[in-house]
């Protein structure tokens, strides 16, 4: 496994156990529990900030962005999604440019924030190790400006929180529809973990079943069914059929 990847381990070891924790305590919010999880693991990556509670005030707002993706990334969303000429028409007479401009002063405000903050933090010698660390140590050379580098960072929350959560959600499902699974996920965690620790990452090698089933839960039910549209840069031809230049395609990840 590359370093990279294996440096965010104790971050989400953290997480998980504070998950687990919550889940206990209050399981009928798991829905809630799975996106404040999943946010907590990337707002502390990027923005090395830790959220100590249900109502970070960050994190709601994070999230309200993440859902505002959702809806208006879904395809037919908006009716220039249909009618792309739609996209001449002056903002006065296009309510959706006037909310793609709403929505992107909200974003911005948000990832410029959490920026400024972490900004503070490294001049006060106090900012924790992260990503918009890294690149405020390295912004020459990464060449990206303040509001470049906020939504390459801020847009990592939008890319990984409603994703992880949406896949917990599926694998849940998954455990309600076929329980005899779930007990022998339960036996192999037994048999290789015991009952005196909690799973680590040193134990996946000797867990094939969790795994196998982690990798089940996303081909049966992918996060992204109908994937994300592509404009055709030039015409193609697929199975027989041509795509023009300038088509939107949806791969069927499903």
């Amino acid at each position: 496994m590359p370093a990279a990847a294996t440096s965010y381990q104790p971050v989400q070891i953290y997480e998980s156990e504070r998950l687990i924790d919550a889940l206990i305590k209050t399981p009928d919010q798991y829905e809630q529990l799975f996106e404040r999880y999943a946010g907590g693991v990337v707002m502390r990556l990027a923005f090395g900030r830790t959220i100590e509670n249900e109502d970070d005030p960050y994190v709601e707002r994070a999230l309200e962005v993440v859902h505002t993706i959702e809806r208006v990334a879904s395809p037919g969303a908006y009716l220039v999604d249909t009618f792309p000429i739609l996209m001449y028409i002056p903002s006065w007479l296009a309510p959706f440019k006037r909310e793609g401009d709403r929505l992107h002063k909200e974003e911005i405000s948000l990832f410029r924030e959490l920026q400024d903050d972490v900004r503070t933090k490294l001049k006060a010698g106090k900012a924790p190790q992260c990503f918009t660390r890294t690149w405020l140590e390295k912004q020459e050379e990464y060449g990206l400006s303040d509001d470049e580098a906020a939504y390459v960072i801020g847009t990592l929350f939008e890319a990984g929180s409603g994703t992880t959560a949406a896949a917990m959600m599926s694998f849940c499902l998954a455990m309600c529809h076929y329980p005899e699974w779930q007990q022998q996920l339960h036996d192999q965690v037994d048999e290789v973990v015991g009952d005196d620790r909690m799973p680590d990452f040193a134990d996946i090698e000797q867990l094939p079943l969790v795994r196998a089933v982690a990798k089940e839960v996303l081909r049966w039910r992918p996060v992204t069914a109908g994937g994300l549209p592509h404009e055709l840069v030039k015409d193609d031809v697929y199975d027989g059929y041509l795509l023009p230049k300038g088509s939107n395609v949806h791969p069927n990840q499903w």
